[in-house]
């Protein structure tokens, strides 16, 4: 792994890990359910973030190494395409997608 890569997802890891503490302490002391659904949907978020680390990572590093070398290539895809089947949020753009335009019916 890339150093600066590996500094960045170490140090999201580490604030989600003391995130994780806090949220067990307001479930044990019944905070306000709402609360708690915030704290774990941004929890969620930093893990989304750290997932895009790690793939621009094997993306430089790993998949980049094996097509420049000519070995491993289509493997290596491979093995990404069967990550991403388990990481619905880094391949889905529908947030940013731009509606279509409805068309206009052409008077008869």
């Amino acid at each position: 792994m890339l150093p600066e890569y590996q500094h960045d997802a170490l140090l999201r890891l580490k604030t989600v890990r003391g995130h994780i503490d806090g949220v067990i302490g307001m479930v044990e002391s019944s905070a306000y359910c709402a609360d708690v659904m915030k704290q774990i949907a941004a929890m969620q978020a930093s893990l989304e973030k750290v997932n895009r680390v790690l793939l621009e990572n094997h993306l430089q590093t790993c998949v980049t190494e094996a097509i420049e070398s000519g070995h491993g290539g289509i493997e290596k895809v491979r093995e990404l395409i069967s990550a991403l089947r388990f990481n619905g949020s880094l391949t889905d753009f529908r947030d940013r997608a731009v509606p279509l335009p409805v068309p206009v019916p052409l008077p008869d």
